[in-house]
C-alpha cells in the first residue's frame, strides 16, 4: 500500500511521537533549549532532515527493515571512506558526513513500521544491530585514518583490537548462551541448573552489593565517555575538525582512550559475569 502523507503531516506526526518517547523514556524535554543545547539543536537536525526523507519513502514500498539494514550499511561505508589512504581530506570529511547524519535513517525506520503497522520484533533486534556496526565502523575507521596520516602501521594492530573487545565482551556471550539455551532447550537448562538459590541470597551476594554501591556510578560514568551514542560520535567529529583547522593533535589520543576503554570493560565483564551470583539473579528473572 502507498501512503501520500504531506511534509506537515509528517513533521507533526514525528515530533509529537519524539517528544512524547524521549520524555516518558528519558525523561529528555527536546524542546528545553536552555537545560540541553545540543540535544535541541541535534534533534532539529534529526527530526527535520528524517521528515524530508520519509516525504519520499511513504510513497514507496520499502519495508522498514530494508531502512534497518541501509543504517547498517552506513558504518561499513563509514570505515571504508575513513581507510581511503589519501592527502585529499574530500573521503574523511564524507565519512564524517555520514558519521553525523545516520541518525536521520535511524528515524524513518521506526515511523514506516508504525505507519504501514509493519512493527516487529526483529525490526527491533536490526536498529540495535545497525548502531552496532555504526560504532565499530567508526571507531575503526578512526584507526584507520590515524594508520595512513602517520604512516604507521602500529595503529593497524590496534584497530583490529576494536571489534576483538567488542566480540569477547563476556556479558554478551553470557546473554546469548542463555538465550539460544532457553528457545532451543530451556527444560534442559533447567534440570542442569535448576532454580535453587532463593532471592534474598542474590540480594546479599558479593556481586548485588557491587552493583548498589558507587563503583556502579563510577563504572556507568567511564562507560559513558566516547560511548557508541550519537552525542559521542558528535565530539569526535568536532574534535576531528578542530585537529585538522587548528593543527591539535586530539584524534590519537582518543583512540588510545577507546582501545583502552574496550579493554577495561572486557576485564570487568570477566569479572562480574564469571562469578555465578551474577548469572544466576539474571537467568532466574526470566524464568
Amino acid at each position: 500500500m502507498i501512503y501520500s502523507q504531506s511534509l506537515k503531516e509528517i513533521r507533526d506526526t514525528i515530533y509529537t511521537y519524539q517528544r512524547k518517547d524521549n520524555l516518558e523514556n528519558f525523561n529528555i524535554n527536546i524542546d528545553d533549549f536552555k537545560s540541553h543545547p545540543y540535544t535541541f539543536l541535534k534533534w532539529r537536525f534529526y527530526l527535520e532532515t528524517s521528515s524530508l526523507l520519509l516525504f519520499i519513502l511513504v510513497r514507496t514500498k520499502i519495508k522498514p527493515n530494508h531502512i534497518s539494514l541501509f543504517y547498517a550499511s552506513l558504518g561499513i561505508l563509514t570505515l571504508l571512506f575513513m581507510s581511503i589512504p589519501t592527502e585529499n581530506k574530500f573521503y574523511l570529511f564524507f565519512a564524517l558526513f555520514i558519521a553525523f547524519t545516520k541518525t536521520t535513517i535511524d528515524a524513518c525506520d521506526g515511523y514506516i513500521a508504525r505507519l504501514k503497522n509493519q512493527k516487529s520484533l526483529s525490526g527491533f533486534v536490526l536498529d540495535g544491530y545497525g548502531a552496532h556496526i555504526n560504532a565499530i565502523g567508526f571507531q575503526c575507521g578512526i584507526g584507520f585514518y590515524l594508520a595512513n596520516y602517520y604512516n604507521e602501521t602500529f595503529f593497524l594492530y590496534l584497530v583490529f583490537l576494536i571489534p576483538f573487545f567488542y566480540a569477547i565482551r563476556l556479558k554478551t556471550f553470557a546473554y546469548s548462551s542463555l538465550l539460544n539455551e532457553i528457545i532451543e532447550n530451556k527444560y534442559y537448562l533447567n534440570s542442569k541448573h535448576p532454580f535453587i538459590k532463593k532471592e534474598k541470597d542474590l540480594e546479599n551476594s558479593f556481586v548485588s552489593k557491587l552493583e548498589k554501591n558507587n563503583y556502579k556510578k563510577i563504572y556507568s560514568l567511564f562507560n559513558s565517555i566516547f560511548d557508541d551514542r550519537a552525542r559521542s560520535v558528535d565530539l569526535i567529529i568536532l574534535f576531528f575538525l578542530i585537529e585538522i583547522i587548528f593543527g591539535f593533535k586530539l584524534i590519537e589520543y582518543i583512540f588510545y582512550f577507546l582501545v583502552s576503554k574496550h579493554s577495561i570493560i572486557v576485564l570487568i565483564n570477566l569479572f562480574i559475569v564469571s562469578n555465578n551470583d551474577w548469572l544466576e539473579s539474571k537467568i532466574n528473572q526470566i524464568r
